[in-house]
């Protein structure tokens, strides 16, 4: 049996959260491509050429964060997801993530 006798907290984190990104990032993609499939196929394809993602890891590598959606300039992005008081929603972003929760999952933890 091994014994640890010093705490490299700076080494250990940075090994770590660059796995853990890669990983992230893998699972972003994944969760992007089943929302492309999953949103409303417009004249000009926009919607669809505009899903992406975005994986940040924070300052001394303590918070790693991955985000999927629309950019920003697809303002009506939202009005599809979410309806209006005229037009029934057609969520596309929301059910590519919650129903493929598993395998997200599978995806973060390196499968």
């Amino acid at each position: 049996m091994k014994i640890v006798k010093e705490w490299h907290k700076k080494e250990f984190m940075a090994k770590v959260s660059g796995k853990v990104a890669d990983n992230l990032y893998r699972a972003c993609q994944f969760a992007a491509d089943q929302a492309r499939a999953r949103a409303p196929r417009g004249a000009t394809g926009r919607l669809i050429a505009n899903v992406d993602i975005d994986v940040e890891v924070t300052a001394r590598d303590e918070v790693i964060e991955g985000r999927v959606g629309v950019r920003k300039k697809i303002y009506y992005a939202w009005f599809i997801e979410m309806g209006t008081s005229k037009m029934a929603a057609r969520p596309f972003l929301r059910p590519a993530v919650f129903e493929n929760a598993q395998e997200i999952v599978r995806l973060i933890q390196g499968g």
